[in-house]
């Protein structure tokens, strides 16, 4: 994962090495393996809970509310922690279709909840993978004010997988890019990882 506070200047970036488990798409899993200086920092996504360990502290936090459209503490980048955080996308809105052309659709998200991150969002789908390519992310304050595009994509795995992902905040002018190596599906995973009480151990 690279950052990019100002992604007119390339050469001004943050470079991080994470790892990552997910069951489904309601639990998900980080650890930074680099730089040293935010070695072991960990982010377990439940539904709509997050919870973060930081190994400077040995502490952990869960993250609640509207703290969940902070990005990383440690990190910066423009993935907040209700992007890289468990829960579906149709647990949280409700989807339509405004849009079908011969190679993709076009979906338009609103939220179920008031008090969500994200008011809005617009998904772009490739049909022949069924997979998304693109995200806009919408709130009450800002309107448009994020874009995820999907691309690279390449099978890992044994399945198509984006292997380049990356998020532009139109406000802040900043991107963050994330470039996966590899990919594995359907194998066991410690449960550690998915509990609360254990996965900073």
């Amino acid at each position: 994962m690279t950052t990019y506070p100002d992604m007119a200047d390339e050469g001004n970036k943050r470079e991080f090495t994470v790892r990552g488990w997910s069951r489904g798409d309601d639990e998900s899993y980080m650890e930074f393996v680099e730089p040293k200086s935010i070695k072991g920092l960990r982010i377990l996504g439940k539904g709509d809970d997050n919870w973060v360990f930081f190994p400077s502290t040995g502490r952990t936090r869960k993250i609640a509310g509207k703290s969940k459209k902070d990005s990383v503490q440690g990190v910066g980048g423009d993935f907040s922690y209700e992007d890289v955080g468990g829960g579906s996308f149709e647990s949280k809105y409700d989807f339509r279709i405004i849009k079908s052309d011969a190679s993709s659709w076009t979906l338009e998200g609103t939220a179920k909840k008031k008090d969500g991150v994200y008011s809005k969002v617009v998904v772009t789908a490739d049909k022949a993978r069924a997979l998304p390519t693109k995200i806009e992310f919408y709130t009450e304050e800002e309107g448009h004010c994020k874009d995820l595009t999907m691309s690279d994509f390449k099978v890992m795995g044994g399945r198509d997988t984006a292997a380049r992902m990356t998020m532009v905040n139109l406000k802040k002018k900043s991107k963050t890019v994330v470039v996966m190596k590899a990919a594995e599906y359907d194998i066991p995973v410690d449960e550690k990882y998915f509990n609360p009480s254990r996965f900073d151990k």
